[in-house]
């Protein structure tokens, strides 16, 4: 169902095909599925067509495939079309499915989708969780819950609370095993497991 897994098959299906018939193959690095309860991130190492921007994504616009060949085999099972429709689906999909747009992220390396699980979903896996968990900590969920990305410094800010009392709190969180960080303290975030 789609309310389970927050990504219509649709959605899910032309993004991953989008990934394959854009990818810059010589890089040598796979294409990237994160699976969060709720967020889901599909990257590719690829690069925008020459004097196309972000915006150009949102818009009406053609194909120009990184791998022509591939399209075009694609186009001939019929999982494509040749005019460049998948983004475009995939958002019609998303309206159809009451389910939040996706976000797209270009880097100078790669490109990410971004699928969000809707707020009723991430408002039941919250409340699963909270009920564990004394006040600050429920104030930090809420946070991580806004935006993984937050420091230690930046919750205190937030919250206007010590960075000891912050890092006590995230102690007993990753303790309970509620949360986890990934990756360092300046480029990571903080993964909510349950």
């Amino acid at each position: 169902r789609v309310e389970e897994y927050f990504v219509s098959e649709a959605s899910m299906r032309e993004a991953i095909l989008n990934a394959i018939v854009h990818k810059q193959y010589e890089s040598g690095v796979p294409i990237q599925i994160s699976v969060y309860k709720d967020k889901l991130y599909i990257t590719n190492v690829g690069k925008l067509p020459d004097h196309w921007t972000e915006e150009t994504l949102y818009q009406k616009h053609g194909s120009k495939s990184y791998n022509p060949n591939i399209a075009h085999v694609f186009y001939l099972a019929g999982h494509i079309e040749s005019w460049g429709r998948g983004i475009e689906k995939i958002f019609d999909s998303c309206i159809e499915n009451d389910l939040p747009m996706p976000k797209y992220y270009i880097n100078p390396t790669d490109i990410m989708i971004e699928f969000d699980a809707p707020q009723r979903l991430v408002i039941d896996n919250f409340s699963k969780v909270t009920n564990r968990v004394n006040d600050t900590m429920n104030k930090i969920l809420e946070s991580l819950y806004d935006d993984p990305g937050y420091t230690i410094t930046e919750l205190a800010n937030i919250m206007k609370m010590s960075r000891k009392s912050i890092s006590n709190n995230i102690k007993k969180l990753k303790d309970l095993g509620i949360i986890e960080r990934v990756g360092n303290n300046k480029k990571g975030y903080w993964k909510i497991k349950r």
